[in-house]
């Protein structure tokens, strides 16, 4: 079995090295969250029925159990199963007691830490999850001695068909260091802020998979309360001539839309929001009328990918949606075509309307029918691998 974020895209990419007997290091930049990560990999763990060793030392286990809580993972029910241990290396900071049985009476001294640590690890057996949180907080209070507890853990994570799940955050530490950290783990995964005017999502990074550099598999991410960890997409546009159905395809593709309408016409913007497979997308509709066609441009700034709706009953129409895509300045993005209205008399099949509008064979064109909700969430599914893939540089 492998650790899993339940996000079938990223998970096919991590299967081959995050498994039993090996050791994955999560370096995060500073104010970016990899708990949740750990919180999402350590409730799929358990889900399966395998058990979890949460070492904590920079947080209460209690506040575990909160911060999770917010997320929809409810880790108190594994706690009471037995699944989910906590070594608590934080409260004997303060100089009180912890009722964690694997308590850690002095955190300063390491070798304590270790021993209650192999102890845990001994009781609870194989099949284990170990979550460290944080290996970054341990290296100040120990610096470079914790390399050598790493390299023991390592080879006990074989031994014991284990997983160890490191969480480091790159503050101002040596890169030498940084560059040890890495050799010595499996798998490398990192989380960097997006920045562009504000920070609008993170970066999950894949670099190292079982023991080798990989071409890095770059995807954009965000943490959502419920729901944990979700691929991020800021912008899909949903552009097509009047009367196409536009409006139609973004609600029937939101968990929650909005539009601005007189007499049936969306006279301003419609926005929707997409909550699919591990994916989570803003979508953005344009009117089709041309004599908003001024604020084409301004509306297809920083999108990332562009689904445009077609009626299929209307040939005519055709010329009018390409030139829609240039005045959009989107032509060359990850595009679906929705053929919409195929369940109307005279409707094209979409090979019709591919070889009328002149397109290429790698652009998807999509039978819909959107008051019905036929193939619109395969429709979006086909633009976001297209988006996917541009944006992780490959496969």
């Amino acid at each position: 079995m492998a650790l899993k974020i339940n996000i079938p895209i990223i998970d096919e990419a991590i299967s081959e090295g995050f498994k039993l007997g090996a050791s994955t290091l999560v370096m995060s930049k500073p104010f970016t969250e990899a708990t949740p990560l750990a919180y999402q990999l350590a409730y799929n763990w358990m889900e399966d029925g395998n058990p979890v060793i949460y070492l904590t030392n920079n947080k209460r286990p209690d506040i575990i159990l909160e911060d999770s809580l917010r997320y929809g993972w409810d880790f108190t029910k594994f706690r009471r199963e037995g699944r989910l241990k906590f070594v608590d290396a934080y409260t004997g900071f303060m100089g009180v007691k912890s009722e964690i049985s694997y308590f850690v009476n002095n955190p300063h001294d390491l070798s304590e830490v270790d021993q209650v640590f192999i102890k845990a690890v001994n009781e609870v057996g194989s099949r284990a999850l170990i979550v460290i949180d944080s290996l970054s907080t341990m290296i100040d209070y120990f610096n470079d001695r914790v390399l050598e507890k790493i390299e023991k853990w390592n080879r006990l994570a074989i031994l014991k068909d284990l997983h160890m799940l490191y969480l480091f955050v790159e503050w101002d530490f040596d890169e030498d260091l940084k560059r040890e950290l890495r050799e010595k783990a499996d798998n490398v995964v990192r989380l960097s802020p997006v920045e562009k005017g504000i920070i609008l999502s993170d970066l999950l990074i894949v670099e190292k998979v079982n023991g080798k550099t990989v071409k890095p598999l770059t995807v954009p991410i965000r943490y959502v309360k419920p729901g944990g960890m979700k691929i991020y997409v800021p912008k899909i546009l949903v552009t097509g001539p009047y009367h196409a159905g536009k409006t139609t395809v973004v609600h029937a593709l939101s968990t929650r839309a909005v539009s601005v309408q007189r007499r049936g016409t969306t006279i301003a913007l419609d926005f929707g929001h997409l909550d699919h497979k591990g994916f989570h997308a803003d979508l953005f509709g344009t009117i089709g009328q041309e004599r908003f066609d001024p604020i084409l441009e301004q509306l297809g700034g920083e999108t990332l990918g562009v689904i445009l709706v077609v009626d299929s009953t209307d040939p005519s129409s055709f010329p009018r949606a390409i030139e829609m895509l240039h005045k959009a300045k989107v032509y060359g993005l990850p595009i679906v075509i929705f053929a919409n209205k195929q369940d109307l008399p005279g409707a094209l099949p979409p090979e019709k309307v591919r070889e009328l509008m002149k397109l290429p064979e790698d652009v998807p064109v999509v039978g819909t029918v959107a008051t019905k909700k036929i193939n619109i969430r395969e429709g979006v599914e086909e633009l976001l691998k297209l988006i996917f893939k541009g944006v992780s540089g490959g496969g």
